[in-house]
């Protein structure tokens, strides 16, 4: 059996069963598409800031639009790769790993409700990665629930079964904890899983210095335009910081090596050569 799910206009869903066809795992193919935003930017979805133009729409069969997004986001992340000092290619890791992101959006196309006229949105933002998708959870379930084990109850078992089939899910029932074991291994934040009117929100963050523990901080505004720069391009040094700024280098170096203090920044280099980068979660 075939199962066709068409979205015209993004209006309504109808299916379509096609006799004769004996694949489960790759016969289905659904004609729908999900939108792909990218912005860099810290407001959420609904603060009425235009994306940038990295808006994508990915079509075709179920598996190519789930790849589609997945690599589009990968191709966004930063990444470090690192040397061939233990095998004959060099290791790569991402800020977010490429396990975390395929589980949410495999999470989200197996559970949304394609019974609404809304699109399954992806967003990447400087400091997090969003999926916002039509739908809530089965009863019985809350978000709370997700961070431990709790039974599987998908929305939709038939997608569920043919990603399961694919090995796009590799166990039922512990996607969320597979998220949450993800962005711990790579010292990041907890993920934040929360129902938003009609959506269901997955939040992962890019970094472990999120809004909330700067806050507890109490850093300067200057300060926080040197993190915010440090999450863009990796490294800021005292120079740029001058500039970006507006202050002194003595100011600056007073506000760079207090970031240092707290754990924010990592010195790097000597005298000329010094720059600051990430420190890592403690």
């Amino acid at each position: 059996m075939h199962l066709s799910i068409v979205w015209p206009h993004q209006s309504s869903v109808f299916l379509r069963q096609k006799a004769g066809d004996r694949s489960r795992a790759m016969g289905w193919r659904i004609a729908c598409f999900f939108p792909s935003l990218t912005r860099n930017r810290g407001q959420s979805p609904r603060d009425g800031v235009k994306p940038i133009p990295s808006y994508k729409r990915f079509k075709g069969t179920l598996f190519e639009q789930v790849d589609s997004s997945i690599d589009f986001i990968m191709s966004k992340l930063v990444r470090a790769v690192g040397t061939r000092s233990q095998g004959s290619t060099a290791p790569v890791e991402y800020e977010i790993p490429p396990p975390v992101v395929a589980e949410v959006i495999v999470n989200a196309i197996a559970h949304r409700d394609y019974a609404s006229s809304a699109a399954t949105q992806i967003y990447l933002f400087a400091d997090r990665f969003e999926v916002w998708n039509p739908g809530e959870l089965p009863a019985g379930l809350t978000p709370d629930s997700l961070r431990s084990q709790h039974p599987s109850l998908p929305r939709n078992p038939l997608i569920a079964e043919s990603m399961f089939l694919a090995h796009y899910i590799e166990k039922v029932g512990t996607g969320t904890l597979d998220v949450i074991a993800g962005c711990q291994y790579a010292e990041l934040p907890e993920p934040e899983f929360f129902q938003d009117g009609s959506q269901f929100v997955v939040r992962v963050w890019r970094d472990w210095l999120t809004d909330s523990y700067l806050d507890s901080l109490g850093l300067s505004d200057r300060q926080r335009k040197a993190v915010m720069h440090v999450k863009q391009t990796g490294r800021i040094a005292n120079a740029e910081f001058q500039v970006l700024a507006g202050v002194t280098r003595k100011t600056a170096a007073r506000d760079l090596d207090a970031l240092v203090d707290v754990g924010v920044f990592v010195r790097h280099g000597e005298k000329r050569g010094t720059y600051y980068a990430l420190g890592r979660m403690k």
